[in-house]
């Protein structure tokens, strides 16, 4: 069932919410060490910096796909950053290329079926609409491995919700 209730205006929301919540989280890993980064904790991805590429070269594959532009990204092709200012600089382009492409996105693509190259290889087709929330949901899922992740290296990061950066931005209006 495709969804029929969201607009360009909700994922450009959703855009917008992710690059907070991943501005927030970035903060927060910050303060980790090298060590702690790459800390291995049996987690899918393994640490925080595997999660974070993770979720990075995921986004990448998913905006090539929904976008169209660009080479086709796999776990092959994706080359996985160590230095956490160039993965935070990395992440804030991804950010700004997802705000971007959700501000142009055309109301007609929700209505339509993506048909793309899975990362095994493998073609699908899927309703627009719909792989565009699980890009979001994607994000979502792993940034909450991430925060937990570092409540257990002893930091306490701050809510990341989609209410809290509506709450957020309501603040910074007034």
């Amino acid at each position: 069932m495709t969804p029929t209730h969201t607009t360009p205006a909700t994922y450009t929301i959703q855009a917008r919410a992710n690059a907070w919540a991943n501005g927030l989280l970035y903060a927060e890993v910050a303060k980790l060490t090298p060590a702690q980064l790459g800390q291995s904790f049996g987690v899918n991805f393994g640490s925080v910096l595997g999660l974070a590429n993770h979720t990075i070269m995921a986004d990448q594959a998913w905006l090539q796909r929904l976008s169209g532009v660009g080479e086709r990204v796999t776990p092959d092709t994706y080359v996985a950053l160590t230095d956490f200012a160039a993965l935070r600089a990395l992440r804030v382009a991804e950010d700004t290329r997802i705000v971007s492409f959700c501000e142009a996105l055309d109301p007609q693509r929700l209505a339509e079926a993506l048909h793309y190259v899975n990362l095994k290889g493998e073609p699908r087709s899927q309703p627009f609409a719909l792989c565009l929330a699980h890009f979001f949901n994607h994000q979502t899922f792993h940034r909450g491995h991430i925060h937990a992740l570092l409540g257990v290296l002893g930091l306490n990061p701050p809510d990341l919700d989609l209410i809290a950066f509506q709450v957020a931005q309501r603040a910074s209006e007034s």
